[in-house]
């Protein structure tokens, strides 16, 4: 009785549009895959802020926490992790530059699988890497013109303005990046609902941080010391890469309908054109005698 209920429930959610996302977000497995992304990142990361921090002192380290929406307190703890009071060889910089990059090839060659997926795409061999470094690029010039608009926007305009502009860099950052990894193959009309619905995703998760993590931040510093501090922020990391594919996921099935393909309702563009209202000229219906097979004798 309970297994026909279930079923029942199933055959019933499938073809709406939340089984339709959780189909797709099934196909990525996404529960080990955000496992992995947060193991990804980690260490490409974490790494490359240790460095920073020695190179280049840890004021710098906690500026860049600060921007991932902790709260100062909560970045104060964080950035404690990577602060010690030996002087840093002068090759430490170039190793964590290296360690961000990467760290930075790993995540975009990940997102650039997730989102071939969502999207049923194939992308390979030499465009796909130049894409990836692309998107590496791309991301540098997005976190810098985080700090730019968190230092010189709130004293102008306040934290709406501020908080607006973040919200419209992120819709513009995640759409640019899917045309970007998916190397061009998808239209950017299209692409538009995913990168609204993942920058919509990607805001949620820093209100998360900002009025829940930034709190646990502080209390398992306290009781756990800096091991508490490293698995709230590897929670962080695993709440990133479930927006990321969730949003994807959401936009990409945005006016599909039933079809699990992708292709939107209504006439073919062929069939439009048939009946003449496609582009194109319209083409004549055959006569009804011309889909007939001659008779033949025996």
């Amino acid at each position: 009785m309970v297994g026909q209920a279930l079923r029942a429930g199933r055959d019933w959610l499938e073809p709406t549009f939340a089984g339709r996302v959780w189909r797709q977000l099934s196909e990525l497995d996404v529960f080990n895959s955000s496992l992995e992304f947060a193991a990804v990142f980690t260490l490409g990361f974490i790494p490359f802020l240790m460095v920073l921090s020695a190179g280049l002192g840890s004021g710098l380290a906690g500026a860049v926490v600060i921007r991932g929406g902790f709260s100062a307190r909560a970045a104060g703890d964080v950035a404690m992790l990577f602060a010690h009071g030996r002087a840093a060889p002068a090759g430490l910089p170039v190793l964590g530059l290296v360690l961000a990059v990467a760290g930075g090839a790993a995540i975009s060659q990940m997102l650039q699988a997730w989102y071939g997926k969502i999207f049923h795409t194939k992308i390979g061999g030499w465009k796909a890497m130049a894409r990836r470094v692309e998107w590496v690029a791309g991301v540098s010039g997005f976190v810098a013109l985080q700090v730019v608009i968190g230092r010189t926007i709130p004293p102008l305009g306040g934290p709406i303005a501020a908080v607006s502009a973040q919200f419209f860099l992120a819709v513009v950052f995640w759409w640019w990046s899917l045309h970007c990894l998916l190397s061009g193959q998808i239209g950017w009309r299209r692409l538009f609902a995913a990168g609204l619905a993942t920058a919509v995703c990607y805001a949620g998760l820093g209100v998360y941080i900002v009025y829940v993590m930034s709190s646990s931040v502080v209390s398992n510093e306290a009781m756990f010391g800096p091991f508490g501090a490293v698995f709230t922020l590897v929670t962080a990391e695993i709440g990133l890469a479930v927006a990321l594919q969730l949003g994807a996921a959401i936009g990409a099935n945005i006016g599909r309908g039933n079809d699990p393909r992708g292709h939107r309702r209504g006439r073919s563009r062929a069939g439009a054109r048939r009946l003449g209202t496609g582009r194109g000229p319209a083409v004549p219906a055959r006569p009804a005698h011309h889909m007939r097979r001659p008779d033949t004798d025996d």
